[in-house]
């Protein structure tokens, strides 16, 4: 949002209460040419608006205009009885309020939170572990928040940006949200100074992020305000096995940003939960996985070379083939999951057999491929190098979960694949580069009690959807000119064994 810092103050003028706000900004340049007010605070000033207008100090609007145009600051509404900007209950209105369930929706002064609760029903029971409350299509339901946010754009929230222009603010999010870009692609972890990330006072994490495995975990803020580094809130985060991480916001009272880790890009890995121990009795997970052999990366075929003009070339394909990389077939096959009895005395004190006629089997498979390809040319001693760098990482994910009456039984595989393919045009003499990273297993198996009613009808089968997003970002410089476009792919199934109903013996997923 454009005028994004809105602190609402009460002002009295011409014998009328309404709603003034402020917006937050590097110099006074900033603030409206005409009516704006400027004060100057320590490293940044606040813009208001001028006796007779009301609005956010970078736009302003003549009190008696406010009847035709909308005028107030975002949260209040222009009463025409009062002739004054009221606060919006955003709670009593449906298509205002996104908190999820939207019960726990509380409203403020300008703005409404929502409070987030592990335990509250969505709609008649809890959500697991690694599971969150969500709207879908207009219903309420336990998900994958993995599967369902919003995006940021990471890049422009970096702790090593100074804050400049119109300060940005985080207040008004509220739901899942994933940064998307080529870098600042996570929460910055420690502290970080003021007036960095594009606000004044900004967040970054005061803990460590949760590992894949980890489910959703909440995560201490800090705040980075002009007095020093203090702790502040917490936030849910989840660490996605298709290799990002989530974080949930719930509005603000606070007018700054979370700041973004300039560190983690998009080749960067996210670490998986370690195998937990298993006993010496326990049978060996039936789940297996076979690995076929990757292709390596093949030479590729230069078609034309670029002249050795003084213009810096512009490099449209240094291949003749789209597909980089020809990964190989794998094939991941799951057989009837089977857990022993020790994993069950282990974990719940209710040492009965658990009745098998009603035992809820759900089989989770996604796998997510993201292609990045960096197209870069540049003069470098007055010599043109032109380069070309796809880098390309699969995840394939299982989760095999069996819920009884007393107990959940939860089996999880993660599969990482990551290849790494650089083209060089120097003087026209092309060079190859590729690696190829062993592959990378993990897996863990738990079991917990079932707090929940046991309801069958919750759990149903989804067929295979597969979801596709490319972004497509350039950056000029004196010597230089360079386009990254990456293209991720993510295909997911859910397949649901209930009683009376057969679980599939074998189910093979190919890419």
């Amino acid at each position: 949002m454009k005028a994004a810092l809105c602190l609402i103050i009460l002002v009295i003028c011409l014998g009328t209460a309404y709603c003034q706000g402020v917006s937050y900004a590097k110099t006074c340049s900033f603030c409206h040419p005409t009516a704006g007010v400027c004060s100057l605070k320590a490293g940044f000033v606040t813009c208001t608006c001028a006796s007779g207008y009301i609005g956010n100090g970078v736009n302003c609007t003549l009190m008696s205009y406010c009847g035709s145009v909308s005028c107030c600051p975002q949260g209040y509404a222009w009463n025409t009885v009062s002739k004054a900007c009221v606060d919006i209950n955003e709670c009593n209105d449906n298509t205002l309020n996104k908190c999820v369930p939207s019960s726990t929706c509380v409203n403020k002064n300008g703005i409404y939170l929502c409070n987030y609760n592990r335990s509250i029903n969505c709609p008649t029971s809890a959500c697991s572990y690694d599971m969150d409350c969500v709207n879908i299509n207009g219903v309420e339901q336990c998900a994958d928040p993995c599967l369902n946010y919003q995006t940021l754009n990471g890049s422009s929230r970096l702790a090593t940006l100074d804050s400049a222009g119109i300060f940005q603010t985080d207040r008004y999010n509220f739901g899942w949200f994933r940064y998307n870009g080529n870098i600042g692609l996570r929460m910055i972890e420690g502290c970080v100074n003021s007036l960095k990330c594009g606000s004044a006072e900004p967040f970054s994490l005061g803990g460590k992020h949760p590992v894949i495995g980890d489910g959703i975990q909440l995560v201490t803020l800090k705040k980075n305000s002009l007095t020093g580094c203090v702790n502040s809130s917490t936030i849910p985060v989840k660490a996605c096995s298709e290799g990002y991480y989530v974080y949930k916001f719930t509005g603000s009272l606070q007018f700054d940003v979370y700041c973004t880790d300039p560190n983690f890009t998009i080749s960067s890995t996210i670490p998986t939960k370690a195998p937990s121990t298993t006993p010496a009795a326990t049978t060996t997970p039936a789940t297996t996985t076979t690995l076929a052999t990757t292709t390596t990366p093949t030479t590729p075929t230069v078609t034309s070379l670029p002249s050795t003009s003084s213009q810096a070339p512009t490099v449209t394909s240094l291949f003749t083939s789209p597909d980089i990389f020809t990964s190989g077939r794998q094939t991941t096959v799951f057989t009837s999951p089977q857990f022993s009895s020790s994993v069950f005395t282990t974990n719940h004190p209710n040492t009965s057999s658990p009745v098998s006629g009603q035992n809820i089997t759900v089989t989770t498979i996604k796998t997510t491929n993201t292609m990045a390809t960096t197209s870069k040319t540049q003069l470098v001693n007055s010599t043109e190098i032109a380069t070309l760098e796809v880098n390309q990482t699969t995840n394939i994910f299982t989760e095999v979960k069996v819920i009884t009456p007393i107990t959940v039984q939860v089996r999880t595989n993660s599969s990482l694949f990551q290849s790494t393919a650089l083209f060089k045009l120097v003087d026209g003499v092309p060079l190859t580069f590729t690696n190829t990273q062993p592959p990378n297993w993990t897996g863990c198996e738990q079991a917990y009690a079932n707090s929940q009613p046991f309801q069958s009808q919750l759990y149903n089968s989804t067929p295979v959807q597969t979801t596709t997003t490319t972004e497509t970002t350039s950056v000029d410089g004196k010597d230089f000119r360079s386009t990254t476009t990456t293209t991720t792919t993510t295909t997911e199934e859910v397949i649901v064994a209930v009683p009376n109903s057969t679980f599939p013996e074998t189910t093979t997923v190919i890419f």
